[in-house]
C-alpha cells in the first residue's frame, strides 16, 4: 500500500502540469486494502487510508490554487472508501467460520443422543356415530406433532349419517384459518342442505371466495336404509374392504376438481353424486393423499390394497394402527406429508358427531366408545 501511494504521488508531482488526474487514482488504495489474506489486521483499512490521503495531501499541496475542488473532492472520497472499507473489513472478520474444536478426548463420556425419528402419533380411536363405529388415526408430517392440513367431520343429520374428509393445500397459517372456515360451513350446511352436489358447490364458492388455498375433500352421506352416496372432489376414492378378503376401490362417477376449483372447468362444473350400498359385511376405508407419499427407498408406492385385503380380519382401530406400522416399515419412517386414515363398519348408535379441529384431538358431544371389540359381537 505504501509503495503504491508514493508511486503515484511521484507520477503527479512529475506530470501534473500534463496528467492532472494521476492522484484521484488514490482513492482507490483503501479498497485495496481489502485484497490483502484474510489474516489481515482489523485497522488495515485505516492504516491503507490514512497513507492515501496524507500522499494526496503532499501531492494537493503542491497544485493546489489550480484545481482545489478535484482535491478537495479526493480528499472526502478517501475519506468515505477508507470507512466502508473498515467496515466491510469487521462484517469479513465476524462472517469466518471459527476455529475448529479439538476433538473430545476419548476418556470424556459423549453427550446425550437425540433422535431424528418422528415423533409417535396417538393410537387409532374407535367412536360409534349414527349406525357405525368409526375407527381414526392421525399420522403428522415428519418433524411435526399436530395436523395442520388434513382434517374430518363426521355428524347425524337429518338426511343420514354425513361424513367430511379433506386435505388442504399449504402447511402455514394460512392453511389452519381456510380449515377452520370450511369446518364451520360444512357443519352448517351438513344439518341445513339435503343435497350432498349443492353442499360441495356451496363449500367450493365459499373457499374460493374467502381464500387462494384449495382442498381435496370427499363429502359423503350414509342413508337409513344402506344406501350411501359420494362426491369426490380431487381426493383419493376410499377402499370397501369385505369379510371374504376382497379389496376394491369405490368406482367414483365424474370425480372434481378440489373444492376452490371448480371454476377452472370451462362452461360450469357440473356435480354428480356416486351411490354405493353398505352392509355389516362391508367396511370403507377412507385416507388422505399424504399416504401416497410414503414411498420405499426405490420410490415405489405402498401396496395398500394388497395389505388391506390380508388383514381384513382385524378391529377397526387395530387394522389402522397396524396400517400406520407397515407403512412406516414401508418409507423407512419418511414421512413427506401428514396422513389422515379413517375407517367405517356398520355398528350400534351412539354419537350424534365426531370432528377434528386443526391441531387438537377429536371431539364429540358424548364418551368415547369402549376399545374394539370383534365385529361378531358389534
Amino acid at each position: 500500500m505504501a509503495f503504491v501511494t508514493a508511486l503515484l504521488v511521484s507520477l503527479d508531482l512529475t506530470f501534473h502540469e500534463h496528467h492532472r488526474g494521476i492522484v484521484v487514482a488514490l482513492v482507490a488504495v483503501p479498497v485495496l486494502s481489502l485484497a490483502v489474506p484474510a489474516d489481515r489486521p482489523l485497522r488495515w483499512p485505516l492504516f491503507a487510508g490514512g497513507l492515501a490521503l496524507s500522499g494526496a495531501l503532499v501531492s494537493g499541496a503542491v497544485d493546489w490554487r489550480s484545481r482545489p475542488f478535484v482535491l478537495l473532492a479526493t480528499f472526502g472520497n478517501i475519506a468515505l472508501l477508507t470507512l466502508i472499507s473498515h467496515r466491510l473489513q469487521l462484517r469479513l472478520h465476524s462472517a469466518e467460520p471459527p476455529p475448529a474444536a479439538a476433538p473430545v478426548p476419548p476418556s470424556e463420556p459423549p453427550g446425550p443422543v437425540y433422535s431424528s425419528r418422528r415423533p409417535s402419533a396417538p393410537g387409532a380411536r374407535t367412536y360409534s356415530i349414527g349406525d357405525f363405529q368409526l375407527a381414526l388415526r392421525t399420522v403428522p408430517q415428519a418433524n411435526r406433532t399436530i395436523m395442520v392440513a388434513d382434517l374430518c367431520d363426521a355428524r347425524e343429520s337429518p338426511y343420514g349419517t354425513r361424513i367430511l374428509v379433506a386435505d388442504l393445500m399449504g402447511k402455514d397459517e394460512a392453511t389452519r384459518t381456510a380449515g377452520d372456515q370450511l369446518l364451520d360451513q360444512w357443519r352448517r350446511l351438513a344439518a341445513t342442505e339435503p343435497s350432498l352436489a349443492e353442499i360441495a358447490r356451496r363449500l367450493d364458492a365459499d373457499l374460493a371466495k374467502r381464500t387462494e388455498r384449495f382442498a381435496k375433500a370427499l363429502l359423503v352421506t350414509f342413508h337409513d336404509d344402506d344406501r350411501a352416496e359420494l362426491v369426490c372432489c380431487g381426493h383419493p376414492p376410499p377402499l370397501l374392504l369385505s369379510d371374504r378378503g376382497d379389496v376394491r376401490e369405490l368406482n367414483v362417477l365424474t370425480p372434481l376438481p378440489p373444492l376452490g376449483l371448480f371454476n377452472l372447468v370451462p362452461h360450469g362444473c357440473a356435480v354428480y353424486t356416486t351411490s354405493f350400498t353398505v352392509s355389516p359385511a362391508k367396511r370403507l376405508l377412507l385416507y388422505t393423499d399424504g399416504l401416497d407419499a410414503m414411498v420405499n427407498a426405490q420410490g415405489g408406492p405402498f401396496p395398500l390394497r394388497d395389505w388391506a385385503a390380508a388383514h381384513t380380519d382385524r378391529p377397526p382401530a387395530a387394522l389402522l394402527d397396524a396400517l400406520v406400522t407397515a407403512l412406516s416399515r414401508h418409507s423407512g419412517d419418511d414421512l413427506r406429508d401428514e396422513a389422515m386414515l379413517l375407517l367405517l363398519q356398520v355398528g350400534k348408535r351412539e354419537f350424534r358427531h365426531v370432528t377434528t379441529a386443526l391441531h387438537a384431538d377429536p371431539a364429540s358431544d358424548h364418551v368415547e366408545a369402549p376399545p374394539d371389540c370383534d365385529r361378531a359381537r358389534v
